[in-house]
């Protein structure tokens, strides 16, 4: 190991004999520094509606900085600080390996992106402040070496330089005519566009389990892994794209009590739990439940009238639907176990496939949240020229005007 590596881990980690100021402070960046990253994109969604589109595209070049970050990380097989007993893991995690850091990486990504766009530098430079509190942080705690934060911020240099090079490239390619674009949005606003969305995410949960861990490393269905991290993402992405767009079937209280739902799903992809944070969290989705639950009840009639043919309804049965399942895959491997169907726990293949539906299903239900949302913003034009369009059909309208 590099002996620089190692000197600048000695100075800048808490080691076996932390400062308690220092280890609370540097425990409660590492922790929730994500939140706060998430907060800042959430709050210039909602402030600066024209760069909901940015801010989207941040999000989704994340969660591809998550992805890349965990293979390269698995590749090299990098042990952290406190799996080689150079120090305690003051902040619990997992015994996996640590370079590029995948904090460091989507952080830096997401920080480099918004410097390079002119309108949000000072975003920009905010998430970058944010991302270098959370690297010391990070090495104090035990979790990383100097090196792997610098891995991270060099290859999240090179994504948010690579997608902007991309970026300016495509240029090119918009004059198409906006007709191209007509049989990908009238998909959108198919009847079955969540069922078939569903589908294909089945698909790929069974392929990933079939080749688990043959071909793929099992920790891309490991807790804190590539499909979670995306999930929360996903989660992230659908509740800032809610709050920027306008739904004419949605009132601002609606859309506010939807918006706190999907940040609660994603906190709890994240591991962000109750016992944490307490009645800070609590108190808001219960509030944003029972509003909800209320405009359901009171508009029950309204809605099987006019929802009867709506995609947005399809989508919206199917996210109720995959939650069941997801719950119920939750629960079978140990019920098997109780039962001694599969012995003490499920067999290799079968339990890499129920794990694998499970994430996978779980990864759905922020891509379903968009795409409802889609379905449903696009919709408002229904009816609009008298004739009843459905929502496909204003897709299809959208895309040749």
């Amino acid at each position: 190991m590099n002996s620089l590596n190692l000197a600048l881990f000695d100075t800048l980690a808490a080691g076996f004999s932390p400062s308690p100021t220092l280890l609370w402070f540097a425990s409660a960046i590492a922790r929730g520094s994500s939140w706060a990253c998430a907060a800042i994109l959430a709050w210039v969604a909602w402030r600066r509606p024209a760069q909901c589109i940015c801010v989207l595209a941040v999000l989704a070049a994340a969660a591809a900085a998550s992805l890349i970050s965990h293979e390269i990380a698995a590749y090299v097989g990098m042990p952290r600080p406190f799996m080689v007993g150079l120090s305690p893991a003051h902040v619990p995690h997992g015994a996996r390996a640590g370079l590029p850091s995948t904090h460091a990486t989507v952080m830096f990504t997401m920080a480099f992106m918004l410097l390079l766009r002119r309108g949000l530098r000072d975003v920009g430079l905010l998430v970058l402040a944010v991302a270098t509190v959370t690297a010391w942080s990070r090495i104090y705690a035990g979790i990383h070496f100097p090196f792997d934060i610098a891995a991270g911020a060099l290859l999240g240099a090179c994504i948010a330089g690579t997608l902007l090079a991309l970026q300016a490239a495509g240029r090119e390619f918009v004059r198409a005519p906006a007709a191209a674009l007509a049989w990908p949005l009238r998909a959108l606003g198919a009847d079955m566009a969540g069922p078939s969305l569903v589908l294909v995410f089945g698909f790929a949960a069974a392929w990933i389990g079939l080749n688990t861990p043959e071909s793929i490393g099992s920790a891309v269905l490991a807790e804190d892994g590539p499909v979670e991290s995306s999930t929360v993402l996903l989660y992230l992405a659908a509740a800032a794209c809610l709050a920027a767009v306008r739904v004419a079937s949605l009132s601002g209280l609606d859309r506010t009590a939807i918006c706190i739902v999907l940040v609660a799903f994603a906190a709890r992809e994240a591991d962000g739990h109750l016992a944490h944070l307490g009645g800070l969290i609590f108190a808001p989705i219960a509030v944003a439940g029972a509003w909800l639950a209320r405009r359901a009840w009171s508009a029950r009639d309204a809605l099987r009238a006019g929802w009867q043919w709506r995609p947005e309804a399809t989508t919206l049965l199917t996210f109720a639907a995959v939650i069941g399942t997801a719950i119920v895959l939750d629960q079978v491997p140990a019920a098997l176990a109780d039962q001694r169907i599969l012995g003490e726990s499920p067999a290799g293949l079968t339990r890499h496939l129920m794990l694998s539906f499970e994430e996978l299903l779980e990864l759905a239900l922020p891509a379903l949240a968009l795409l409802g949302t889609a379905q449903a913003r696009w919709g408002r034009d229904r009816g609009a020229d008298g004739a009843g369009r459905s929502t496909r059909a204003a897709l299809s309208a959208r895309a040749g005007s």
